[in-house]
């Protein structure tokens, strides 16, 4: 049985895609110039041989993965994940990762209360809200032997002149171990003025 990966976006063949998936080629870099005459310069690629009756056109994608895998860790956790971005566009990125790993440290970088095996999570989105308003949202969730930790964050930031923008957040906290075991959620959000000098 064979079996091979599946691209989850439609293919675009225009010059000009959303996704940046094609665009019209550029002349090579040249890696040296000669000063001798009639010697040809080095290129990055070489050229490509045009074959009778057939037309040249000189495409490249640029496009990166919309998946990854990452593993690594620290005094605090040691974890393998896998993400994946289900949406990229000019004004709505998603992505989404899970993978599993090892607490070591509780508590800490809003984990488990306790050392062992977990499974983790984490959802981020981000949206353009016309030419002057964004929306950002991140969902992280870890669970464990003892509890699940929870923690949502929200902004808004709104551009109100060119250098000054109104930026509000909001962030909430979740533990199912807290309060005696039965759970406890803080909560806290500002409002804030900036102006870029």
């Amino acid at each position: 049985m064979f079996s091979r990966q599946v691209p989850l976006r439609r293919p675009c063949y225009r010059l000009s895609c959303r996704d940046v998936e094609w665009v019209a080629g550029a002349a090579r870099p040249r890696i040296w110039s000669p000063k001798a005459p009639g010697v040809q310069p080095r290129t990055v690629a070489q050229p490509l041989v045009k074959l009778p009756d057939r037309r040249f056109v000189s495409l490249h994608s640029p496009f990166s993965s919309r998946e990854w895998t990452r593993a690594g860790g620290n005094h605090v956790r040691w974890d393998a994940s896998y993400g994946l971005e289900a949406i990229r566009s000019p004004e709505t990125l998603l992505r989404v990762e899970f993978g599993t790993g090892f607490r070591i440290e509780p508590y800490t970088d809003y984990g488990t209360a306790a050392m062992g095996p977990v499974a983790r999570g984490q959802l981020q989105l981000s949206q353009e809200l016309g030419r002057h308003a964004s929306f950002t949202q991140q969902v992280q969730v870890e669970t464990g032997r003892e509890n699940t930790f929870l923690r949502q964050t929200l902004a808004f930031d709104y551009e109100l002149f060119p250098q000054w923008t109104l930026r509000s957040d909001f962030e909430l906290r979740h533990d199912t171990l807290g309060n005696g075991g039965r759970g406890s959620t803080d909560t806290e959000g500002s409002l804030k003025l900036r102006r870029v000098f």
